[in-house]
């Protein structure tokens, strides 16, 4: 029977891509029915919007506002907005967004788009009292999408993102988390560090186990939690994991990267100072005038306290996704732009002073050197984790990709590792079951059982974790998992 192609928000896509996508595809089908019921809702409570409008907009009367067709609704990845024409105004516009639900995690995390919303409105408070030099008005601007070359264009966005990196950053502050406004008005750093990941996988259903009210006082604990949620994403995401190569390589770059923190963080560090950034300062969230000049920000909501060495130059700066970045390439960028980040930190003296006198500039160089820079990028990144820690990361600490720390690191990663693994290989064979029904017949409905895989003894004790051991652990592995078959065999790892 011939497949057919799916919709997504921003594309089609077949079966054939979907198979090799590493994000939970089935979970992703699912937005574009869930974004036109979403739509509907506000669209059948126009009066209310014209209420609410009003209402902030001190206007007295609601009939004022008048809320355009929905074909004219305006949305993005996280939120949708309401184009609103002011007749009072001489029918200037307002726009009123919405955090999309089925985006931020809400029905598995209940409170997140109010959490999205509390943590935007408090990034942009404490930006207005502590950093009015950093524009954020209405929204207006081109975003940079085009991958132009201009170098005196670039020297001019360049300027300015150093900046506001060196604007915002300027305040130590006590602990990492995100600025919120509570119920009763009051700003106040407490709560969680609500970086865009974190939503993310929260959306997929992924628990991240981070309270909305915990924050850190130390990197080691913000780190060990950071490492926790791709933990948590290696166990639930269903398409986790391809084979049983597949499932040892990203088990070991996980336990790896719990053990040389230390060589990445530095000690002196750890306790701060703290520092706010702006986690998902990407180029459509940047607004700019035909000279590069940035004219304005957007999405604040995902701002907050973070280590000062996670304060680093936008991965972007090669227009490349995190696992595409070629270290040549972007040095060369990089350099260009950590010059003009030395300059305007030297021009403002200030900046250093808040921090005990600690540069900055100094911080994320040394980062760039000590290989810094990729680990944390890796921390935030779910999906880029495991190509930055083999291709940039692994590299600085072994240049002989040999085969022994991935037979042994495994182990170290968790107990009852191959009791996962088999759990993992199930998923994934359901999981592609289940892909491959939603690209076929629309009228079938098909119910998959929830079956449970079979449970794998611990490996024999051995006092060497040898490659013989693991062929031994993998041909009992699918000895007791013939029951269903595996992308792998016994034979592909001789």
């Amino acid at each position: 029977m011939p497949l057919r192609t799916r919709r997504l928000p921003r594309e089609d896509i077949t079966y054939s891509v979907a198979q090799d996508r590493e994000v939970n595809v089935l979970h992703q089908l699912e937005y574009c029915d869930k974004k036109d019921r979403f739509f509907d809702c506000p669209y059948r409570k126009r009066n209310v919007m014209q209420a609410i409008v009003a209402h902030h907009l001190s206007l007295q009367f609601p009939d004022a506002c008048n809320i355009a067709d929905m074909s004219e609704w305006l949305h993005g990845s996280f939120n949708m907005c309401v184009p609103v024409t002011i007749s009072t105004w001489q029918r200037k516009r307002a726009l009123l967004r919405f955090p999309l639900p089925y985006r931020v995690g809400d029905s598995f995390q209940p409170g997140n788009g109010d959490e999205k919303i509390r943590c935007e409105a408090g990034t942009y408070a404490w930006l207005d009292e502590n950093c009015p030099e950093v524009l954020i008005p209405w929204l207006y601007g081109f975003a940079l999408s085009t991958g132009q070359g201009d170098s005196r264009l670039q020297a001019n966005l360049f300027r300015d993102l150093s900046r506001i990196i060196l604007s915002i950053s300027r305040i130590a502050l006590l602990r990492i988390g995100s600025f919120v406004i509570d119920n009763d008005g009051f700003l106040s750093l407490t709560n969680r560090p609500l970086s865009i990941e974190i939503q993310t996988l929260e959306n997929e259903e992924v628990p991240t186990n981070i309270r909305r009210d915990y924050t850190y006082t130390t990197v080691d604990s913000y780190v060990v939690d950071m490492l926790a949620f791709h933990d948590n994403r290696l166990r639930s995401q269903p398409n986790a994991i391809n084979d049983i190569d597949d499932s040892i390589s990203q088990m070991s770059a996980l336990g790896a990267m719990r053990t040389i923190m230390p060589l990445f963080l530095r000690r002196e560090l750890r306790r701060g100072p703290f520092v706010f950034t702006l986690t998902d300062l990407h180029q459509s969230n940047i607004f700019v005038d035909k000279y590069w000049h940035i004219t304005s920000l957007v999405d604040l909501e995902w701002g907050c306290s973070r280590p000062i060495e996670m304060v680093e130059p936008p991965y972007w700066l090669t227009n490349k996704g995190v696992d595409q970045i070629l270290s040549d390439e972007y040095n060369k960028v990089q350099v260009e732009f950590m010059t003009i980040l030395e300059e305007e930190e030297l021009l403002a003296a200030r900046n250093t002073t808040e921090r005990g006198g600690l540069r900055l500039a100094d911080v994320m160089n040394q980062a760039w050197e000590m290989g810094t820079f990729w680990y944390t990028l890796a921390l935030s990144s779910p999906t880029g984790l495991f190509h930055l820690f083999y291709h940039h990361i692994q590299p600085r600490l072994i240049s002989i990709h040999d085969e022994d720390p991935d037979n042994i690191m495994p182990y170290y990663w968790a107990q009852n590792v191959f009791q996962i693994i088999s759990r993992k290989l199930f998923d994934k064979k359901e999981y592609d079951l289940k892909l491959r029904k939603a690209f076929d017949d629309p009228t079938r409905v098909v119910v998959f059982p929830s079956l449970l895989p079979p449970l794998l003894d611990e490996p024999p004790f051995a006092t060497s974790f040898s490659n013989a051991l693991l062929k031994l652990a993998a041909a009992r592995l699918f000895r007791l998992i013939s029951l269903f078959p595996c992308a792998a065999r016994p034979e592909e790892l001789s």
